[in-house]
């Protein structure tokens, strides 16, 4: 569509003016707690994933302003915002030990934050204008163009995270308080290995955007023993669960450093 005068996509949900596909769920910026449950364990990890989304609101909307019939022209003030787009902050108030469906609740929700930020990375670089509209003779779309494209891959996940994280909240309610997780753990290291997995999942082999898990995958580890500080593994979608080997997974490496914690290197694209 080069060349097109009609309003460009967002990756943020449509006001309230207009209708949109998924109802929205309004929650405070910190949810009340329920005593004797995970809410208090999950409480960064909501009050984070509010803070994110805000600033992806206020990025898209500076964003939206760059966005001209016949280019893309990224001001200062639109890659400072985006730059300061942290998804490491959210990942890091996840705590191990989470049940299974608690996990798959809080994923999609981090998955919705992965999927918006990456779409709007192209625009991090400032004072740069990108054509939208070909070269004469040239089949390729314009740079400027498939900024655009990316930029839509964000609307899903931003129409569905407030009831996303509705979930959450509603999920850790009834969810005992969590125990203490060792760092060292590999309770905690799948957590980073599944992080990872949803990044790459949005960033890597040239995605910009537009993945959001809804499904946990499995996770199986080599027979290293328990003390070792570098281990290997697979990253299973459910259908191969129960194969019992790492053969046909997404392979990884992880290596623990103390005071530092997990580094994940997912072997893919």
């Amino acid at each position: 569509m080069p060349g097109s005068s009609s309003a460009p996509p967002t990756v943020e949900a449509p006001s309230s003016s207009a209708p949109s596909s998924t109802p929205q769920t309004p929650l405070p910026s910190r949810a009340p707690l329920t005593s004797a449950s995970a809410q208090g364990d999950l409480a960064p990890f909501v009050d984070a994933a509010r803070d994110l989304d805000r600033r992806l609101h206020a990025a898209a909307a500076l964003i939206n302003t760059d966005i001209h019939a016949d280019a893309v022209v990224v001001d200062r003030s639109t890659a400072a915002a985006v730059q300061g787009l942290d998804l490491g902050a959210v990942g890091s108030a996840i705590p191990g030990g989470l049940p299974r469906e608690l996990m798959r609740r809080v994923l999609t929700t981090y998955s919705d934050l992965a999927s918006r930020t990456l779409a709007m990375s192209p625009f991090r670089f400032a004072d740069r204008t990108y054509p939208r509209i070909p070269p004469e003779g040239t089949t390729a779309r314009a740079e400027g163009e498939d900024m655009v494209l990316c930029l839509g891959n964000g609307t899903v996940a931003a129409q569905r995270f407030d009831a996303d994280l509705a979930g959450v909240v509603t999920a850790a309610g009834s969810t005992p308080p969590l125990p203490t997780v060792n760092p060292a753990s590999l309770a905690r290291a799948e957590v980073d290995v599944r992080l990872m997995e949803i990044v790459l999942r949005n960033r890597g082999c040239g995605a910009c955007g537009g993945f959001v898990q809804t499904e946990v995958s499995t996770i199986v580890w080599d027979q290293a023993p328990a003390s070792a500080t570098t281990r290997t593994g697979a990253i299973l979608p459910e259908a191969s669960a129960g194969s019992g080997g790492v053969g046909g997974g997404l392979s990884f490496t992880a290596v623990y450093t103390p005071g530092t914690g997990w580094r994940i290197d997912i072997l893919a694209c």
